[in-house]
This record gives C-alpha cells, sequence and structure tokens, in this order.
C-alpha cells in the first residue's frame, strides 16, 4: 500500500497524457484529485488539450473510485495558478501533493524561434512549475509535509538537438528541484523529479507533426535513443507508477532527486 488514501494531489497538464495518467494511478490509491489545464490552443503550437479532454479525465478519476474537480487554469499566469491553489483548499482543505506536468515542446532550429514560440515554452515548462510550487510551498510548510513531483525529461540530462529552449526549460526544472529540496527539508517537504524519454502521448504527434515526419517514423527516430529498444516508446503506465511511489510512503527520505524513466536513453 501507498499510504495515499484521502490525500489530496494537484495536477498541471490533467487533461491528456501523461497527466491524465497520473491523475488516475494516483486516484486508484485514493487520492483525491484537482486537474489543471489551459484547455485551449495556443498559436504557433500543435493543438492542445480541450474542456473536453479535461472532462474526461474527471470522469476517469471517478471510475478508478476517486474524487476530482476541474480547474481551467494558465501556468504561465501566478494570478490562475493561486486561483487553482486557493480553489483546491477551498474544496479539499489541503493540498499534499503537487505534480507540475504541464508542458509544452517546440520542434524548430534555434535560429527561427520567435519570441513568442521561446517566451510559451519557456513560461510553460519553467515558470509554469514556479508558479504553482509558489503557492503550495506554504500550504505545505503550514502541515509540515508534502510531495512535490516535477515532470522534467530525459533531454535535459542528454541534450536534444532543434528542442533547445525545451531541453533548457527542462534542464532549469531539475535545477529547481534540487534547490527546493534543500529549502523545503525543513519541513519535511520532499522534492523530485521525473525525467521521461520518449512517450507516445499527443505531444509525440505533435512534434512529428511540427517535423513534417510520419508519425510512426517519428516514434523509430525517437526510440533509436532507448537502449531497451524492443519496448518502443516508454509506457505513461511506467511513469505514472513513479509518480505514486515518490508520492507514497516509502518515498519518505528521497529527496532532491531526478529519476529517469526513459529506457535507458540517458545513459546511452
Amino acid at each position: 500500500m501507498s499510504g495515499l488514501e484521502g490525500q489530496v494531489a494537484l495536477i498541471t497538464g490533467a487533461a491528456r497524457g501523461q497527466g491524465r495518467s497520473h491523475a488516475v494511478h494516483l486516484a486508484r490509491q485514493g487520492v483525491r484529485i484537482v486537474a489543471v489545464d489551459l484547455c485551449e490552443s495556443i498559436d504557433e503550437f500543435f493543438p492542445l488539450a480541450t474542456r473536453e479532454d479535461l472532462d474526461e479525465t474527471i470522469a476517469a478519476v471517478a471510475e478508478a473510485g476517486s474524487e476530482a474537480i476541474a480547474v481551467v487554469g494558465d501556468v504561465r499566469s501566478s494570478a490562475s495558478m493561486k486561483a487553482a491553489v486557493d480553489l483546491a483548499v477551498n474544496r479539499f482543505g489541503t493540498i499534499d501533493v503537487l505534480v507540475n506536468n504541464a508542458g509544452i515542446i517546440k520542434v524548430q532550429a534555434i535560429d527561427e524561434f520567435s519570441d513568442h514560440t521561446m517566451d510559451v515554452v519557456i513560461d510553460t515548462c519553467l515558470k509554469g512549475v514556479f508558479n504553482t510550487t509558489r503557492f503550495v510551498a506554504p500550504i505545505m510548510k503550514a502541515k509540515r509535509s508534502g510531495r512535490i513531483i516535477n515532470i522534467a525529461s530525459s533531454a535535459a540530462i542528454r541534450a536534444v538537438g532543434y528542442l533547445s529552449p525545451y531541453v533548457a526549460a527542462k534542464g532549469g526544472v531539475v535545477s529547481a528541484t534540487k534547490s527546493w529540496a534543500v529549502e523545503l527539508a525543513e519541513w519535511s517537504i520532499n522534492v523530485n523529479a521525473l525525467a521521461p524519454g520518449g512517450v507516445d502521448t499527443e505531444m509525440l504527434s505533435g512534434m512529428a507533426g511540427q517535423a513534417g515526419i510520419d508519425l510512426d517514423e517519428y516514434r523509430e527516430r525517437v526510440t533509436a535513443r532507448h537502449l531497451l529498444q524492443e519496448g518502443g516508446c516508454v509506457p505513461v503506465e511506467d511513469i505514472s507508477a513513479m509518480v505514486v511511489y515518490l508520492a507514497g510512503e516509502h518515498a519518505s527520505v528521497i529527496t532532491g532527486q531526478v529519476f529517469t524513466v526513459d529506457a535507458g536513453m540517458s545513459a546511452g
């Protein structure tokens, strides 16, 4: 058992992909879910999740045996994230687990990025993690416990070309994770990060479209970097299992760590 029953988790980017998977896996442990997502697309990027997608996450959590609330919010906005955290506390009384999962990516050469594109990637993938953590931390400090799990990327450890703003932002997430682990240890708050490899979600198909490459071919290119190539893409369930572990009672002395779930990509 994970010891998570009755706890509350706030998950960003929860409408589909990894975020939905994390929500469902935590819900199976009896965790109540605050599912946050932008629920609209952004110019110059592949189509993002919709409100209907977020509603499907809420339904999936209910099917898993727990309760969830949907929050439409933008991690790039501190005001939006403060409102999301306030709503979570008003509804459930606290936040025990924060999963900073929201992310966006653009496949493009460094000399082709617009100001808009760079701002969106860095503000979503890095500033967004700050915007949630800064408002959740006081809640966890007050009760002297909590788990913060940041979703980084193996691309932050073994850099990949044509993704530089994303790689830089995820590298910042790794550094922030270690800094917050030191800073928040006094209050028994554990802060860790996961660095997934190629995961077959809507983001991967969006990247294929940005690169102008057939999805199957792009999937092969991504998984070619995995040492365990026979497994193909990293199963999203494997990443969610690590989220549950880091949130649970058996990870009580683990903090400031980055766990690669990447079929050996970062070791290659």
